[in-house]
């Protein structure tokens, strides 16, 4: 699910990956169901969002600008512009309820989004660490949110649910390029196979351990059932979005309960 896999039209333009929006949105609605027990949800919140939201689609906006040709880049100064000047009054907005102790995730996100747009500049937007960089960007929100609560600590469960949903969306990135980008490639079927059946022995683990509950396993069977379904013929990107948005919703129905 990197960042610009699939052409827009620069007028109008407005990022359309189904995955894209998973990403962004998933991770931000986990965070808030590992909040929700230690404060109530509040405007602070939604500016967060807000910040997040738009401040993405102004990265993707940069992201094209880098890697398209000179003659084309003027096609995207406005939506970089527009999308900027927004989630920079959204940033404001946040920190105004959040209070300057979230600028402590700063350094970290400077790493991962300046990291990905050098790789866009050097046209490898595309490339597996691009899209690990993104997913780990908007999977940070869990941890931002969760270090709102103030309260002093993080169980491991918590930590598991975190770490389960950052490494569900880093295998989309091999799903992804088993379906499409590289279908035919005979290695990348297997590799995006093997890939999350370590995330369900990872997930069995974690149910061992008694840091997640035994639904777990069950939807990380059907992960392992859709690497290895979906790539045996040629899927509509309909198809292959609404398969995740049904593993994406049944990750935070399995967070709630």
């Amino acid at each position: 699910m990197a960042t610009g896999a699939t052409k827009r039209k620069t007028k109008g333009w407005l990022p359309n990956q189904h995955g894209a929006w998973a990403m962004i949105i998933v991770p931000f609605l986990v965070g808030l169901l590992l909040v929700l027990p230690y404060r109530p949800l509040d405007w602070g919140d939604l500016a967060l969002f807000v910040t997040w939201l738009i401040g993405y689609f102004a990265f993707d906006a940069l992201v094209f600008i880098l890697k398209s040709p000179a003659k084309r880049r003027s096609a995207y100064y406005r939506a970089f512009g527009t999308y900027g000047a927004v989630a920079v009054v959204a940033g404001l907005v946040t920190l105004y309820f959040r209070g300057w102790e979230i600028l402590w995730w700063t350094p970290a996100y400077a790493l991962l989004l300046g990291t990905a747009l050098y790789l866009a500049g050097t046209k490898r937007e595309r490339s597996v660490l691009s899209g690990v960089l993104t997913i780990v960007a908007s999977c940070g929100l869990m941890p931002v949110l969760r270090s709102t609560a103030e309260a002093g600590f993080v169980r491991a469960d918590e930590v598991a649910v975190m770490a389960i949903i950052t490494a569900y969306f880093i295998g989309t990135i091999f799903h992804v390029k088993a379906l499409i980008r590289e279908r035919n490639n005979p290695r990348s079927t297997p590799r995006s196979l093997a890939y999350h059946c370590v995330l369900l022995a990872a997930v069995a683990v974690a149910v061992a351990l008694g840091w997640l509950t035994w639904g777990w396993i069950v939807w990380g069977i059907a992960l392992v059932v859709r690497a290895w379904w979906l790539p045996r013929k040629r899927r509509k990107p309909i198809q292959i979005g609404i398969v995740e948005i049904i593993m994406s919703v049944w990750a935070l129905l399995l967070v709630l309960i």
